[in-house]
């Protein structure tokens, strides 16, 4: 096959947008939904991001972005949230330019490399790195997906990975561009006060190198997060748990237990 058939996605940075050239898909990187449970005070907060605007991407390279949650409201919050990153049927490429098969998958014809697969890896930098997906590389090309972020611990706070909640399709729903996204649920291991921010969730963004005439002129995706949040004071209906967000940072059971709590699906009372 020719490889000038097979060569790799260039993508620029530009006002918190990311513009595929050889197929002109456009990726928006930001947006600032969040969703409350509980009212009795104000409770509000803002999804924030550093990002690297201006800037034109090879495939395989990485820039800045940096999403967290700052408490905008007048009582400690807890925070949630889910990362929506975009899927897309494409060839992934290795090092040398040469389609790679799907794991499991045989053949030689162009369809039997494509699968549907995030188009971003997500890469966190900091002391707590921590893998959901860890990278398998080719020269420095990520051969599968990546995926990390800046955990908590028992003793730190931070985020904790909670569990991948699928593979949706979405269309019409505000916010968000029509298109299928695999989602991540997270949640933050301690109590955030007024007017402070969580740490970031991860800090870098990388394009995967793909065959960028496998996405249709015109495909609109985007890198999406959701925040969900619940006031100090709730808590008091919630028992035995591990830690207190505190003294004591929220445990991965804490955590997965609240969020059932919050969204209605188990009771707040029990063991």
């Amino acid at each position: 096959m020719d490889k000038a058939k097979l060569k790799k996605c260039i993508f620029t940075a530009s006002l918190g947008v990311l513009v595929l050239v050889g197929a002109t898909a456009a990726f928006l990187t930001g947006s600032d939904m969040a969703q409350n449970w509980f009212t009795v005070a104000k409770v509000d907060e803002k999804i924030d991001e550093s990002f690297d605007e201006n800037r034109t991407l090879a495939a395989g390279e990485i820039i800045n972005k940096q999403p967290w949650v700052t408490n905008t409201g007048d009582t400690n919050q807890l925070f949630f949230a889910e990362v929506y990153v975009p899927c897309m049927n494409a060839t992934l490429l290795d090092s040398s330019g040469q389609r790679v098969l799907p794991e499991g998958a045989a053949g030689s014809d162009a369809e039997d490399y494509r699968q549907l697969m995030e188009v971003f890896n997500l890469i966190a930098e900091g002391n707590t790195k921590t893998y959901i997906t860890a990278p398998v590389t080719d020269g420095g090309i990520t051969v599968n997906t990546e995926l990390s972020y800046n955990a908590g611990s028992n003793t730190d706070e931070g985020w904790i990975y909670l569990e991948i909640t699928g593979t949706k399709e979405i269309s019409g729903e505000n916010g968000f561009m029509d298109g299928t996204y695999k989602t991540y649920l997270f949640g933050y291991n301690a109590w955030v006060a007024p007017n402070n921010s969580t740490g970031a969730i991860f800090d870098k963004l990388q394009l995967r190198s793909i065959v960028d005439g496998d996405i249709n002129s015109g495909t609109l995706g985007q890198v999406t997060v959701r925040a969900h949040t619940i006031q100090a004071g709730e808590l008091g209906l919630v028992s035995s748990l591990s830690g207190n967000g505190d003294s004591t940072p929220y445990t991965k059971a804490d955590l997965q237990r609240l969020y059932e709590i919050i969204t209605n699906k188990q009771t707040s009372g029990g063991n």
